[in-house]
């Protein structure tokens, strides 16, 4: 028995980004014992979603930044939409952010939703998926056989240098579509995004037909306040609100459902984020039951 993998979401977008804030968030979540720090991935969006995602440091090179002014916090993309990037310059970004962060990255990634992006880096929006498919089994293979010569789709090529860890950084699978699931199979760990319990309940069960030994992550929005209230995230999506201890009890209600750990997003945007760090960590954490799924192994 563990506590639950515990995540925060860090704040590079959003009208309040700035490098010492987001390098700050980072180090109170290493402080108040957090496993992991998490980034948002866009590149260039089209003007109507310029209001959340219109300022954003670019999610790769962010990881770079914080490596540098975190020493034990694992750092993770949520999540990295490779589709739209050159799927071996990624795979290469991430091997070698790992190595130099001494084996500290772990990488969400999905088939991303936002049409108006890809058409703005020319980019295929249909094919996302099957590309998506592709790179998941590229990555899997290069992993199983760096430093050396590996079989790539557009030949044999020469990735070095070796891994920090044996099997290389944590392949997490965002979604919360069929497609996910059957991709986080191949990989281990499934990241859904804002699920309400029952939701979560019967997909993690499918998914666990699949994998046994699965791991499940949710990312949710979690906010403390006095009240309980229906709580959302800045895109409308179901959050949870409310004072520390019935926060606890609905975060309780996701790990009976089949959660095994959580990255939140404790308000990234608006002022005194590393104070509500380290209440959440005080108030929340010490109330969260134990989960057999923690210590499940990796994928």
């Amino acid at each position: 028995m563990a506590r639950p993998h515990l995540g925060l979401i860090l704040p590079n977008y959003g009208g309040g980004l700035d490098a010492e804030r987001l390098a700050s968030a980072a180090v109170a979540a290493e402080r108040s014992g957090f496993d992991s720090g998490w980034v948002t991935d866009h590149v260039v969006v089209p003007p109507e979603h310029a209001p959340i995602y219109g300022t954003i440091a670019e999610a790769l090179v962010s990881l770079g930044f914080l490596a540098g002014r975190t020493e034990r916090l694992q750092l993770g993309v949520s999540a990295l939409v490779v589709p739209q990037r050159n799927p071996l310059v990624a795979l290469k970004q991430l091997t070698t952010l790992d190595f130099l962060s001494g084996g500290r990255i772990i990488t969400a990634v999905a088939a991303g939703w936002m049409e108006g992006e890809f058409a703005l880096l020319a980019t295929d929006f249909a094919s996302r998926g099957r590309r998506l498919d592709d790179w998941v089994r590229t990555a899997k293979q290069a992993f199983e056989h760096m430093p050396g010569p590996v079989d790539l789709p557009s030949g044999r090529g020469w990735l070095a240098p070796a891994l920090v860890r044996a099997g290389g950084p944590e392949l997490w699978i965002a979604g919360v579509s069929r497609a996910t699931i059957r991709r986080a199979a191949l990989t281990g760990v499934w990241h859904p995004v804002a699920l309400p319990p029952d939701e979560l309940r019967a997909m993690a069960g499918e998914f666990r037909d699949r994998r046994a030994d699965g791991r499940v992550i949710l990312r949710i929005g979690v906010y403390l306040q006095d009240q309980p209230a229906d709580g959302a995230d800045e895109r409308g999506r179901h959050a949870v609100t409310g004072p520390a201890e019935w926060v606890a009890e609905r975060l309780a209600e996701y790990l009976d459902a089949g959660c095994d750990g959580f990255v939140v997003n404790l308000d990234h945007e608006t002022p005194g984020l590393q104070d509500r760090v380290r209440r959440f960590a005080e108030e929340v954490v010490p109330l969260l039951p134990a989960t057999p799924g923690s210590n499940r192994p990796r994928g």
